[in-house]
């Protein structure tokens, strides 16, 4: 069955806080393996418009799924006049929307074998952790194995928290999980399971000595953390997610700072030439000018985006899936590279 005749009903929307909603939805006219698909902690992609009414495809973390059709989804509006902020504000019972692909490789799976698991999660990046929890739940409850988890959570507000009272209740209840929230917007008591502030790399010591290693948050929050895991646990399996794409390059020099910088991308595969002005990711630009390019997560995750790019000036940020070999062949992913200037070549279908 063509994916394309798949759509997602929404069965029930609730209010976790009061920016994010959860959705339960259901899959019409799925077929046995796309259901199987729909694995907690991994991701569905969702056509929508924003709120301009431009359609486009987003990911949203699965975070529990309740029969083979059923699953929730947790959106949080945003403000900037997205996709999310459009579903928070318009999907109801009854309404469909069309479903393209499962997507991501993390699930309970990832987790179940290991001894000792540490998570880290950033605002609504708790959507992959409690995808992850609930599984271990079940499995606790049929008396199978669970690994000893340690959540740290990173919030602006108490009240922004979502999942909370389902979060403290485990960590009350269970042996296996403890949770500590950093509270970054309003003042708080160091006390029980908050504390004030950003978590640091030395409040990983609360994690133990994980062998592996759950990170989700805005690609900023994964990257940092990533780094501090790497160079803490050495040896323990990362597991990233990221729900945002790299902020816009910040020209580093003088030489960039007058307003209206443009490039010419050289596109090697068609030898076809665009002028456009700097300031946007090179998949942004390529999309901008109805130039098709792989595309999935737009945070550095999958790779679907990979290409290949010499010439000119470009700023690239931190991805979480290319080698340092794959850097030094001039592979590069289109949602990390940000063009400066010049005349910069880029092939769009680089051979491996």
């Amino acid at each position: 069955m063509n994916a394309m005749t798949l759509h997602a009903r929404c069965e029930r929307v609730t209010s976790e806080t009061a920016g994010i909603k959860v959705f339960t939805l259901s899959a019409q006219g799925a077929h046995a393996e796309f259901l199987g698909s729909l694995e907690p902690g991994k991701h569905i992609a969702l056509q929508y418009p924003d709120t301009s009414g431009i359609e486009q495809q987003r990911l949203y973390s699965i975070t529990r799924k309740d029969a083979s059709d059923l699953f929730e989804i947790a959106v949080k509006r945003e403000g900037r006049g997205g996709v999310s902020d459009h579903l928070h504000a318009t999907l109801q019972e009854g309404v469909t929307a069309p479903l393209q692909f499962v997507a991501g490789d993390i699930s309970v799976a990832s987790i179940i074998d290991h001894e000792q698991v540490g998570m880290l999660a950033g605002g609504i990046g708790i959507t992959l952790p409690i995808a992850l929890l609930r599984e271990l739940v079940k499995r606790a409850r049929n008396g199978q194995t669970v690994p000893k988890v340690t959540l740290l959570l990173c919030v602006p507000s108490i009240a922004d928290i979502p999942f909370l009272h389902e979060l403290l209740e485990l960590d009350l209840s269970t042996s296996w999980f403890s949770l500590h929230v950093y509270v970054t917007r309003e003042p708080v008591r160091n006390n029980g399971h908050f504390r004030a502030g950003r978590p640091t790399a030395q409040c990983l010591s609360l994690l133990g000595q994980p062998d592996a290693v759950v990170i989700c948050g805005s690609h900023r929050f994964a990257q940092g953390f990533r780094e501090h895991s790497l160079a803490m646990f050495p040896d323990s399996e990362l597991l990233i997610e990221s729900f945002t794409p790299p902020a816009a390059a910040q020209p580093a020099g003088p030489e960039h700072a007058q307003a209206g910088n443009s490039v010419r991308l050289h596109l090697h595969d068609s030898d076809q030439v665009l002028e456009l002005p700097a300031g946007k990711s090179l998949l942004d630009m390529l999309e901008s000018s109805g130039i098709a390019v792989r595309s999935l997560c737009r945070s550095g995750i999958c790779g679907n985006c990979r290409i290949k790019v010499s010439d000119g000036e470009c700023k690239f940020e931190s991805d979480f899936c290319l080698s340092d070999q794959d850097k030094h062949e001039g592979y590069a992913l289109a949602c990390c590279t940000f063009p400066l200037s010049g005349n910069i070549t880029v092939e769009l279908n680089p051979t491996a």
